[in-house]
């Protein structure tokens, strides 16, 4: 189509017959490639197709033969120096080889400085050097490799493990939740291993019949949109496609996966001990479809599934574009990254600002299926992204998160965390580009399924310089939030500032509990002085309420919305003399009881979600 005359004069469309497409490249776009407002070239599934149009980055898995339940399959094309991260059979991810199903801490290893020591005699690791180590806390999920595994120790790699512990103790990689990727870990049914020397398969079946439809996922892109500043890309549409069958290698590295918040990276080395539990400086999770300086660029009636990293990511210079009635499922990590956090992306010229970008009518479902500290949708610094009538479903931290820097990259340097100090992340003499974002009419259902300390929609930082430009949320359905997950369910956290929260429902959102793993497993936190063996608290200490957040900058407005218990949970955190005791210009208003007002629940209910 590159060379097709008749680009931007009238709209194209490309039928593409249906059938699996595997890629050994991303397909990729720029500005050479545009079609124009009205006159769009249109990717499409071919009218009439009996099958799919499946774009995959996957290598087929054929051959098992199998010995009971054990299964083993070469896959000599497998590329070297790639070592997938998932492996799907049929329609389903298959679990990689862990430890302990059973219980959240692994027993049988107590923390030490450099990694974790065996409690007794030490457990048989066959490849110790592909072995991963797995930490989930709070809002936090890291995953570090193992570097060397001698006298029962589990020396663990570097710059990962000293990253992960620039943090306080309850923040840090201070308990062992499991172990993964070892074959001594195929245990349970639909758990596998690939073993990259001998570029063999092992699944445990779950049937009679050896896997059929079986894709390790080889590539970490399907598609990108890769314009310019000065040459976007413009007027591109992709309809009624499956993206399926990618990875994302990165973890793998000496950097593992150490998440500040929401798939947000610690990266490199060179980062100084935090105490406020966050770092200035942090990268993205990659979206397997990436779009950077793209206009008017459409994705309608797709299907996203069996992604490894992010499923898609509207970056710098994103503008106008819209990803519409679309079905996002089994997803590593985020399904939508709108944005980013960079001091680039902050602070924008016009031509790199991310703007006007429509999000609306998807359905999804099961995202941060590897990285747990991941919302469904996270957006960073953006102006006019419209967030509406989706549905998001079975999420393991928020449902949608937006905003960055807790107060401390803003104007007025607001110190929104404890411990922080004004402007301890630097001087702004600017307002950052937030503004004007709407996040309405959306359901939200089985959130914080995993961690716990987030919300249906969390909130931090300026989200604009008035109500007028600000953020308003209004028209959403927060529902079957696990009961056990302490959480604010509209969180309005560090820093947040002129946020309109309005005529929203909260549904069967019991308050939680603390959640800081359980005693007896020989973490870092029993007997230490810094943590006051805080373990003791997990299940125990109410955490949150339908409304609140941990120091926001005040300038909020709760009104007209149905809450189990109309109250608030401010003053969980203190910052003196920096921060006052309670947060100032919080307009609450009309809230009423959920139980009490069923014809308003319900005309909110009914209107919220896909159209």
């Amino acid at each position: 189509m590159r060379n097709d005359a008749r680009k931007g004069a009238c709209r194209i469309d490309v039928n593409i017959r249906g059938g699996v497409y595997a890629l050994t490249a991303p397909l990729a776009f720029d500005a050479q490639d545009s079609g124009s407002l009205g006159h769009e070239v249109v990717y499409q599934a071919a009218p009439g197709n009996a099958e799919p149009v499946v774009i995959s980055g996957g290598l087929p898995v054929t051959g098992f033969q199998c010995s009971g339940a054990r299964c083993v399959a070469s896959v000599p094309e497998l590329p070297a120096g790639v070592m997938p991260r998932q492996f799907y059979v049929g329609d389903n991810r298959a679990i990689r080889a862990r430890s302990n199903t059973t219980t959240p801490i692994n027993p049988d290893y107590k923390w030490m400085s450099k990694g974790f020591q065996a409690m007794g005699a030490p457990p048989p690791l066959t490849h110790p050097e592909l072995v991963e180590a797995v930490t989930t806390t709070q809002w936090k999920m890291m995953r570090c490799p193992v570097n060397s595994y001698a006298g029962g120790t589990l020396a663990m790699a570097d710059p990962c493990w000293s990253n992960a512990n620039t943090f306080p103790t309850q923040w840090s990689f201070y308990q062992l939740s499991w172990l993964e990727n070892a074959p001594e870990f195929l245990t349970e049914p639909t758990m596998w291993y690939l073993d990259p020397y001998a570029k063999t398969v092992t699944y445990l079946m779950d049937a009679s019949t050896p896997p059929q439809n079986a894709y390790l996922p080889v590539l970490e892109s399907l598609l990108q949109i890769n314009g310019q500043a000065s040459a976007p890309v413009t007027g591109l549409q992709f309809r009624n496609l499956e993206f399926a069958h990618a990875t994302w290698l990165l973890p793998n590295s000496g950097d593992g996966y150490v998440s500040d918040q929401s798939g947000n990276l610690l990266m490199g080395s060179n980062y100084a001990y935090s105490a406020i539990g966050h770092q200035p400086t942090t990268y993205p999770t990659p979206g397997n479809i990436a779009l950077k300086y793209a206009r008017n660029v459409a994705f309608i009636g797709n299907t996203f599934k069996h992604l490894g990293g992010a499923a898609v990511s509207l970056g710098a210079g994103c503008q106008n574009n819209l990803i519409q009635k679309n079905h996002f499922v089994d997803i590593s990590s985020s399904a939508l990254i709108v944005g980013g956090i960079s001091p680039q992306d902050m602070r924008p010229d016009a031509q790199s600002v991310n703007s006007g970008n429509q999000i609306l009518d998807n359905v999804i479902q099961d995202t941060g299926r590897d990285y747990w500290d991941t919302a469904a949708i996270y957006i960073g610094f953006t102006r006019g992204t419209v967030v509406s009538h989706n549905s998001i479903h079975n999420v393991p931290w928020s449902g949608v998160a937006i905003g960055w820097g807790w107060g401390l990259l803003d104007q007025s340097g607001f110190p929104g965390l404890p411990s922080a100090t004004p402007s301890m992340w630097g001087v702004n003499a600017t307002p950052t580009v937030s503004g004007g974002n709407q996040i309405t009419n959306n359901v939200i259902s089985n959130f914080l399924e995993r961690l716990w300390d987030g919300g249906a929609i969390y909130t931090n930082g300026a989200q604009g310089t008035s109500f007028e430009n600000g953020l308003l949320i209004q028209g959403n359905v927060a529902e079957g939030k696990r009961p056990g997950a302490g959480g604010n369910i509209f969180y309005t956290d560090g820093g947040s500032q002129y946020v309109t929260v309005n005529h929203n429902v909260a549904l069967n959102d019991p308050v939680g509990t603390v959640d800081f793993g359980p005693c007896g497993y020989g973490t870092s936190f029993e007997g230490a002085n810094l943590s006051q063996d805080l373990c003791l608290l997990t299940g125990v200490v109410p955490y949150g309420a339908d409304m609140g957040g941990c120091l926001p900058a005040g300038n909020l407005k709760f009104t007209n919305n149905y809450f189990a218990d109309p109250t608030v949970f401010f003053e969980i955190c203190q910052n003196a003399p920096y921060v006052p005791a309670t947060a100032v210009g919080v307009v609450i208003q009309n809230n009423a009881l959920t139980s009490a007002s069923a014809p308003d629940v319900a005309a909110i209910v009914q209107n919220a979600g896909p159209r």
